[in-house]
């Protein structure tokens, strides 16, 4: 069988978590608001000891099509860099993204992340902007500390 490449190649998007209970969901409502739909998901814990473990096992059980949870032997705590090269040995896409489990993407960031990807074939990673914000605190002078920077 001739492996064809898709026009939408897959992108795995990883993210890493440890005990980021009052975040992830958020974090990962945000990959299902991607305007870019070809893309799997995979939860990788590092040894959470809060909710957040469950709420990523509830979702790979929804989802067993678009996530996967994975975590270390034991359920052990790792670190960060062996936890996102478990993702990564476990991953399926022709790219990968990396979202932190207290961030969240805005809609279009994987479908701009790929045409670029796509349109310079030789370039090894992609960073966007991004935006701080701060208004969530309710203190007035917070919300003048908001921005958007271009890196």
């Amino acid at each position: 069988m001739a492996l064809i490449m898709s026009n939408k190649p897959l992108v795995s998007t990883i993210i890493i978590f440890l005990n980021p209970e009052p975040f992830i969901q958020e974090t990962i409502e945000s990959v299902f608001a991607q305007t870019y739909d070809n893309w799997e998901l995979l939860l990788v814990d590092d040894g959470s000891t809060d909710g957040s473990t469950e709420i990523a096992l509830q979702y790979a059980r929804k989802y067993p099509e678009k996530v996967r949870y994975l975590e270390h032997e034991g359920h052990q705590n790792r670190g960060m860099s062996a936890t996102r090269n478990l993702g990564i040995r476990h991953a399926k896409g022709e790219y990968i993204a990396f979202l932190d489990a207290d961030d969240i993407w805005l809609p279009n960031t994987l479908a701009e992340q790929v045409v670029l990807l796509n349109a310079h074939p030789d370039a090894a990673m992609v960073y966007g902007p991004i935006q701080w914000w701060y208004s969530w605190t309710g203190n007035p002078e917070d919300q003048e500390r908001d921005h958007v920077e271009k890196v």
